[in-house]
């Protein structure tokens, strides 16, 4: 029997309804998969409990070892209660005043002691008294050449005019001071510049003198500059049997060579570290140091194979001793 149009249809669509109502046996859908296999979440947490543990551990030591250092040592390992650290003031300046009263019982105590030696007039405390400058005679085989000289009779006016002293108190400029060194003239060796540097210290024309070149071992070269009342000239008196180079160490000297004696209105002398023989017969020397060797050797210190100084040396004050 053959079924009508009509039939076919309902029959289909009953078909699509069974297909719509059906469920697969096969699961199609695409397999979930879990994020902690790919990231490690759970590696992640322990490695961060890890971390904090050991953080904890290390800062409860660096805090045992602080109290260790304050307290140097001292501290009880079974002791779980912290030291109370006493702040007194009281039991401080009851100490203090004790110490106080101590002392002074001490002292009494010192005052009261009575030695076997009597210490108040011995020979070796007693004030040393000032030895007399022995008698002062003028150099009459060096002034023979002056007729006319009247020498003065009294010793004190003698030893100004022939053996004056001078002082300089050196400085490094604007590093340190140096000291001050005194030195004896000698008027016969050349009276002119003698009596030039005698002005010049009365004056406190300090700012005229320079030290120009420095050699270790020898001598510093000085520069003076001349003003218009100067004593010193071309012709240049003066006597190379005053002073000997081999006597003393620190000779002030000069060259009597034409041209460096007084050039440009300066006057170049020298002064010598150590005795130096060979400049006997060949510069004159007028003065030495009798005081502050050892700041005149301070100067050594900023010299140079060149001669030029390192730092700058300067007369910071000048004087004539009396």
């Amino acid at each position: 029997m053959q079924s009508t149009p009509q039939q076919r249809k309902h029959e289909y669509d009953l078909h699509r309804e069974r297909v719509h109502r059906a469920k697969a046996i096969v699961d199609h859908q695409p397999p979930t998969i879990h994020a902690g296999n790919f990231v490690r979440f759970t590696k992640l947490k322990e490695d961060v409990d890890t971390y904090f543990g050991q953080y904890m551990r290390n800062v409860r030591l660096l805090v045992s070892l602080n109290g260790t250092l304050r307290t140097k040592g001292e501290v009880e390992s079974f002791r779980t209660v912290q030291p109370a650290i006493q702040r007194d003031l009281r039991a401080k300046l009851r100490k203090l005043n004790q110490l106080e009263l101590d002392n002074i019982a001490f002292g009494a105590r010192i005052m009261c002691i009575k030695g076997d030696l009597d210490t108040r007039r011995p020979r070796q405390f007693r004030q040393k008294r000032k030895r007399r400058l022995p008698k002062f005679t003028p150099p009459h085989a060096l002034l023979r050449k002056y007729e006319n000289l009247q020498i003065p009779d009294d010793e004190s006016k003698l030893r100004n005019l022939f053996r004056p002293k001078i002082w300089f108190d050196m400085e490094v400029k604007g590093y340190r001071p140096l000291g001050v060194i005194v030195i004896q003239l000698y008027t016969e060796a050349a009276p002119q510049v003698v009596l030039e540097l005698v002005r010049l210290c009365i004056k406190k024309d300090m700012n005229r003198l320079q030290f120009v070149r420095l050699f270790s071992g020898l001598w510093v070269d000085v520069d003076l500059s001349l003003d218009s009342k100067t004593l010193i000239n071309k012709n240049i008196e003066y006597d190379m049997r005053a002073v000997d180079h081999d006597a003393h160490s620190g000779v002030f000297h000069f060259s009597v060579e034409d041209g460096k004696v007084n050039r440009r209105g300066i006057f170049s002398f020298s002064i010598s570290f150590k005795r130096l023989r060979v400049l006997n017969g060949r510069r004159v020397g007028f003065g030495h140091v009798v005081r502050g060797a050892k700041t005149l050797n301070c100067v050594q210190d900023y010299s140079t194979k060149n001669g030029k100084p390192t730092k700058e040396v300067v007369i910071m004050n000048c004087g004539v001793s009396r």
